[in-house]
């Protein structure tokens, strides 16, 4: 447990936990209070991103920050087997996310990931802090909306019969409708709310004092209430779009933002990924990279769908693969992304699944993709009609504690070659 401006940060690995009795032989301690708040915040969410025990907590395959009060517990992808570096998790962690655009956000650099024993909520905190300096130098949107009322000159449109209704004794007035030209839009104002936000976090002095410092130059703004609606109805085109990063930062800390200021209880803040969903992601994207490099007749797709079956009563339930590899729109060979580590047998449910992709997506070659250390084992379907196969492929990701593609383009390229080396043999 580290200390830092006043707040305890606690980290962990995805699948381990903490206790509230040094029962463990890593003798990780959870204060009493922090399971309190725990608990109660489970028990008022249908929460996947941990489980309780009778004396502490247990966290499942998501990984990010929990910022409970003044204590913060920073849960790390289990990048190693048996290597525990928070430091490198830290660093792999965030770069996934980048790579694999769960947030759209330039490269941060070295100062900005040495937070000093800080957390990746910072991060993203600092993340936000930058892109809202480049908006304010910029210049802010502005935004037009219509107003009406009485004015003491006649500006925009006089509304003719409420002007006589309400201005009998007012001679002096005139009741308009008018345009209004000024920085109170929508994003503005999104941003003036993640800034306040920010102030009130038990965060670094540095990141509240540069908060603190853009509310005194943007607006005084108008409250907005957020929720999932006002993020879906924005629309990024030429003069909102310099706003797409911040915003999406914004939107990840405010809609998982839950106050409690009834009560007297700790406010949560939660900013969970799952690493199955950031595993999938980060290989689709960086496949879709490798391939555009190799040959440009291949394709990537993710979460193609397809009839599975259909119920008498109408039920429809679809297969989707992570990924299909299509070469002129064919089909050569489907992968499915599995974020844990097994003892190179899979799992019976997970083969049956690739079974059927095979079949119902007309590909006879697929892969299951684990994190692991550069190996494929070959399998073969018993199928009476057709021959199929599937591969264990584990796909290294490291490279000297850092993140890389290396493994995982020569997956690519040694898939490719055998599937052309197996279409060559047919014919």
């Amino acid at each position: 447990m580290e200390k830092l401006s006043g707040h305890s940060i606690f980290q962990a690995f995805e699948h381990s936990g903490y206790n509230t009795r040094n029962e463990g032989k890593e003798g990780k301690i959870l204060p009493q209070k922090l399971f309190e708040a725990l608990k109660e915040f489970a028990g008022e969410k249908d929460l996947p991103w941990y489980s309780l025990t009778a004396n502490g907590v247990k966290f499942h395959q998501f990984v990010g920050a929990i910022q409970v009060g003044n204590y913060c517990i920073e849960v790390l992808p289990k990048i190693d087997r048996f290597r525990k570096d928070e430091g490198s998790a830290q660093r792999i962690l965030i770069e996934m996310l980048k790579q694999s655009g769960f947030i759209s956000v330039k490269t941060p650099t070295e100062s900005t990931l040495k937070l000093k024993q800080n957390f990746i909520l910072e991060t993203y905190i600092q993340m936000f802090i930058d892109e809202t300096w480049e908006l304010i130098h910029k210049g802010l949107v502005k935004y037009y909306h219509k107003d009406e009322g009485n004015r003491n000159s006649l500006k925009g449109n006089l509304l003719f019969n409420k002007h006589i209704n309400r201005n009998n004794i007012h001679a002096e007035r005139f009741y308009v409708r008018f345009s209004t030209y000024d920085k109170e839009h929508p994003l503005n104002r999104i941003l003036h709310k993640t800034l306040r936000l920010i102030t009130k976090l038990p965060v670094s002095q540095d990141a509240v004092c540069s908060a603190s410092t853009q509310l005194t130059i943007l607006p005084e703004l108008e409250d907005i209430k957020i929720n999932n609606e006002l993020f879906e109805r924005i629309r990024y085109n030429r003069k909102p779009e310099p706003y797409k990063k911040a915003i999406n930062i914004a939107r990840l800390l405010l809609l998982n933002y839950h106050p409690d200021l009834s009560h007297g209880r700790e406010n949560v803040l939660a900013l969970m990924f799952d690493m199955n969903d950031v595993w999938e992601a980060w290989v689709t994207k960086r496949l879709a990279l490798i391939s555009k490099k190799h040959d440009d007749r291949i394709f990537i797709r993710s979460q193609a769908k397809r009839l599975f079956w259909t119920g008498k009563t109408g039920e429809r339930i679809k297969q989707k693969p992570d990924i299909i590899v299509e070469i002129d729109e064919r089909p050569i060979f489907i992968i499915d992304t599995k974020w844990k580590i097994i003892d190179k047998r899979p799992s019976e449910e997970d083969i049956r699944q690739m079974f059927a992709y095979n079949k119902l997506f007309g590909s006879s070659i697929s892969f299951l993709a684990y994190p692991g250390d550069s190996s494929v084992i070959q399998g073969e379907f018993y199928d009476p009609d057709e021959n199929g196969e599937c591969g264990l492929s584990f796909i290294p990701f490291l490279d000297q504690s850092r993140l890389s593609s290396k493994g995982l383009e020569q997956f690519f390229l040694k898939s490719v070659d055998y599937y052309r080396s197996k279409i060559s043999y047919q014919a």
